[in-house]
């Protein structure tokens, strides 16, 4: 050990020295590799938790998202199925009243057709039965619905109807006249009212009213004759026998305890016919009614 010398002496220490550093080098390295392990494994369960959390978020976003598309689906679906329940129950609703409409038609052109065919069984009887029988066709016509006719159709029956009256109506009213001038009053009242139910023209009916009402009151029946003398009196102011008539409907109000229509009878007449040759039948009426006065008073006024 003496001969070692200072030289050699300091190559040493500085050999223990560079392997003291070396040593404690080594153990700070290997400080810092367990410290960077010891980190690497926090890092790595922190990465875990973290790649779980995405995990979770991730199937949390897609369930919401199939939630959200579920519920859009189901939200158009039921948009859809009402838009689509609408539409049909409109289309049905059309349909409804498209074959609501068909039957209708289909009602109306029947009731179209039997009318047409009723119709040809009218314009037949008023045209091929003989005589007077030709009647029933007008009757059937009364009976018979003209609004289901065609314009055409109508005025036909009409024409032939108004034809048919004046044809076999002239030979019944004739008829009546003629039972009339033979003072024959039953068979006038039979005629005459046959007459008047055949809806002849107004002025041939007033005509007939006059021989009619005189038939009632030469029948003594004045209630029917009241009825068809005012129709006459009412219905012709111009008439040649209307003062005649007037006499016997003022006589009818009297018998049947009509006085005051009497006397208003009276009171027309007189003053409507000043020289009619019944003036003095209104007067004496009135004169009954009203005996203070002077029996002359109404006629002074020819």
């Amino acid at each position: 050990m003496a001969d070692i010398t200072p030289e050699l002496t300091k190559v040493l220490e500085d050999i223990r020295r560079e392997v003291v550093e070396s040593r404690n080098m080594t153990i700070k390295t290997d400080n810092a590799l367990k410290l960077l392990h010891a980190e690497l494994k926090t890092v790595s369960t922190q990465q875990d938790a973290f790649q779980k959390r995405t995990w979770f978020s991730t199937g949390a976003a897609y369930v919401l998202f199939s939630a959200l598309c579920v519920g859009g689906v189901i939200v158009i679906s039921n948009a859809r199925a009402s838009a689509a329940n609408a539409e049909r129950e409109r289309l049905e609703k059309q349909v409804g009243e498209l074959n609501a409409t068909i039957d209708k038609l289909k009602s109306e052109a029947a009731a179209s057709l039997a009318a047409e065919q009723s119709a040809l069984q009218v314009y037949r009887q008023m045209t091929t039965l003989p005589g007077e029988e030709r009647l029933k066709g007008i009757d059937a016509l009364s009976k018979l619905d003209q609004t289901k006719l065609a314009p055409f159709s109508k005025l036909v029956l009409q024409d032939r109807a108004v034809l048919l009256r004046k044809e076999v109506g002239g030979a019944v009213l004739e008829k009546g006249k003629s039972a009339f001038r033979r003072q024959d009053w039953g068979e006038t009242i039979n005629q005459l009212n046959r007459f008047l139910t055949m809806d002849p023209l107004p002025e041939d009916a007033i005509d007939a009213s006059f021989y009619l009402g005189n038939a009632y009151f030469q029948s003594r029946k004045f209630d029917e004759a009241i009825k068809h003398l005012t129709r006459f009196a009412d219905g012709d102011k111009r008439a040649k026998l209307r003062d005649f008539a007037m006499v016997m409907l003022m006589q009818s109000y009297d018998m049947t305890g009509g006085k005051e229509q009497a006397v208003a009878i009276a009171k027309e007449a007189l003053a409507t016919y000043p020289s009619s040759d019944f003036r003095m039948q209104f007067v004496s009426r009135l004169q009954r009614t009203v005996p203070s006065q002077p029996a002359a008073a109404p006629a002074q006024n020819p």
